[in-house]
Parts: structure tokens; C-alpha cells; sequence
């Protein structure tokens, strides 16, 4: 059997309490992801800050296989509001909806994080 300690996650996870915190203001500041016509995958280079997020926003239809990996960045991670966190490469059948999808440090760092996140979404 499993035991699962939820309560020590969200003390012990500052980056589930960073990706709680996500309120309807700062999911009008997330960049939102489109891709170049006639592509179903893009790449978002960037750094992930020692002190705060990246918000980015992922809008799909229902029934869609969206995958994200990190190609770079060895202190670094994402995750998917509401769906997964601290990943390095997810794969799921989507909603329609739109999804915010959270880069920061893995490990907290004096100096930002370069990496490299691959997206597709494929009917």
C-alpha cells in the first residue's frame, strides 16, 4: 500500500504553492502559446527567474494529445495548473479549455535558469 502525505507536499513544495496561488490576474499575465500556421509544435527558449514564475497559456480542443518536454534546463521545471506539477515531460488527452502551464527553478538558484520547453498538440 501507498501512502500518500498530501499536507507534507504543500509545505515542503514551493512550487505547488506558487502554482496554487495562480489567480485570475496573473492568468492575464501569462503569454499565451501559438504556434506558426500549418504546425501542430513550437519551442519557448527562456529563463526561468530565481525568484518567480513564467506564466504561459495553452488554449486546445477536446480530445487533442498536447505533450511538453523539457529539452534544456537542468534545474528547471513545469507544470500544468489543475493537472500535474514538478514535470520534465507530460503527455495528455486535453478539454476545451485553456491551460496555464508554470516554468520555474527546480531548485532555488541566485541566477536564472536558461531552458528549452517543446510543445505539440495533436488532433
Amino acid at each position: 500500500m501507498v501512502e500518500r502525505r498530501v499536507l507534507g507536499t504543500l509545505v515542503a513544495n514551493p512550487f505547488l504553492s506558487l502554482l496554487l496561488s495562480l489567480d485570475a490576474a496573473v492568468q492575464d499575465d501569462c503569454t499565451p502559446i501559438r504556434f506558426a500556421p500549418s504546425t501542430t509544435s513550437a519551442v519557448i527558449t527562456g529563463q526561468a527567474p530565481a525568484e518567480d514564475i513564467l506564466c504561459y497559456s495553452l488554449t486546445t480542443l477536446s480530445g487533442q494529445t498536447a505533450t511538453l518536454e523539457l529539452l534544456e534546463g537542468s534545474n528547471v521545471m513545469f507544470g500544468i495548473r489543475g493537472l500535474v506539477e514538478a514535470q520534465d515531460h507530460y503527455s495528455f488527452t486535453t478539454e476545451r479549455k485553456t491551460y496555464l502551464i508554470v516554468v520555474s527553478q527546480l531548485m532555488r538558484s541566485v541566477t536564472d535558469q536558461p531552458f528549452r520547453l517543446s510543445l505539440s498538440v495533436r488532433d
